[in-house]
């Protein structure tokens, strides 16, 4: 009786604004476990999604699941919502801004990278109305079916946390109906540096792709590919210490000390895996606009601090990819 009323005051009227992988994800988990849940797409996704409805799947699964979900367009979107997950592309952001601030909510959720801060997004629709946060889901849209995988809480949780780093009512709340949506979650009081360190490690992790010009399993064998990509981590997480941004979460602090040859073994085997394909390799290959703007807006970030990233520069700009 008490989960019953528990559950209950937790039901929560929620829209996703955006219907790529994680808006899928995040939007069908969400409205699986009890939410009312509107998903916002558009182009063919739209289309795809009234005509199919929402499927998604993963290795637990012996078929597509077919999930119960209000789909709408930009003209539909409804009266107050408790949450807004904009789960976008961080390059698809600015232009979608003035349409966001719009919405009726008390709080958006920004489940993007951002390696820039947040003062425009919050000068746009008001600084307690922003919460960023991170997903901890990776995957890709075939045929209209969303292949998809909960990342490891010991790899990357969804993470999220409050601007100023305070424990709210609302932060409570989202970690309590995430969880019970099947997500892992972690809390950072430092979002602005989980933002920045994530990006510092991402970022070389997806370059390698390019630079080898291939997927994540040729990646794998190429051994000069991965021992430039490690090079360049440690490079980006040097830069953070040193300048004072600082990394965040402490652990990925280790990277720094793992020696050369052994990273490059641990690397090669964590990009044969499903997972790198999954996580990894399937975003650096559709996103490859956005990632190619992280970059840029990270290197600019660090030559503004005084600091040049040669190593994270150099496979960068050495990008072999064809689309």
């Amino acid at each position: 009786m008490d989960m019953a009323i528990n559950n209950n005051l937790l039901k929560k009227k929620i829209l996703i604004f955006g219907a790529g992988v994680i808006g899928s994800v995040y939007g069908g988990l969400l409205a699986k476990s009890g939410h009312q849940v509107s998903i916002l797409a558009r182009g063919h996704r739209l289309s795809e999604l009234k005509s199919k409805g929402l499927l998604l799947y993963n290795s637990a699964l012996r078929k597509p699941e077919g999930i119960s979900i209000e789909v709408v367009d930009s003209t539909q979107v409804g009266s107050k919502y408790d949450f807004v997950f904009v789960a976008l592309r961080y390059d698809q952001v600015d232009s979608a801004l003035k349409t966001l601030s719009k919405i009726d909510t008390s709080c958006f959720v920004f489940m993007v990278n951002n390696p820039k801060g947040y003062e425009q997004w919050t000068n746009e629709l008001g600084y307690h109305r922003v919460i960023p946060a991170f997903p901890g889901a990776g995957g890709k849209i075939e045929n209209g079916i969303v292949y998809y995988q909960i990342v490891s809480s010991l790899v990357q949780p969804t993470t999220l946390g409050e601007l100023n780093g305070k424990q709210t009512q609302r932060l409570k709340d989202l970690k309590t109906i995430l969880r019970r949506a099947g997500f892992n979650i972690a809390i950072s009081k430092k979002m602005e540096a989980w933002q920045i360190s994530h990006i510092a490690l991402i970022a070389p992790l997806a370059a390698v792709i390019y630079y080898d010009g291939g997927d994540n399993y040729s990646v794998s064998k190429n051994k000069k590919a991965i021992s430039q990509m490690n090079l360049a981590l440690k490079e980006n997480l040097n830069f953070l210490i040193q300048s004072g941004i600082g990394v965040e979460p402490y652990k990925l602090r280790i990277i720094r000390f793992i020696p050369m040859i052994i990273l490059t073994k641990i690397m090669r085997l964590v990009f044969a895996t499903k997972w790198a394909e999954t996580v990894i390799c399937n975003h650096a290959l559709n996103a490859k606009g956005e990632m190619e703007l992280i970059n840029h807006h990270f290197i600019q970030m660090a030559k503004g601090k005084g600091f040049y990233l040669k190593e994270f520069e150099k496979i960068s700009a050495n990008q072999n990819v064809s689309f």
